[in-house]
């Protein structure tokens, strides 16, 4: 007696779906839809050096400590 094996459409449609995805993506038909870029800019006063930000929480913690 031989037995049969049975795959389950569910799991070959979504391989099927899976590789022919990864195959677009090799291929360049999606070159870039999975990719994001960030764009930025910083102006020299939008930065905060290490000094300036332990000063701030410095200042910031004496003030909470004063109000009490």
């Amino acid at each position: 007696m031989q037995t049969s094996r049975h795959i389950s459409f569910a799991i070959l449609t979504f391989t099927v779906l899976a590789a022919g995805a990864l195959l677009l993506e090799h291929t360049g038909f999606f070159a870039g839809a999975f990719r994001t870029e960030i764009l930025a800019r910083v102006d020299a006063g939008d930065v905060v050096s290490v000094g300036e930000a332990v000063t701030a929480r410095n200042v910031n913690a004496s003030d909470k400590a004063s109000a009490r």
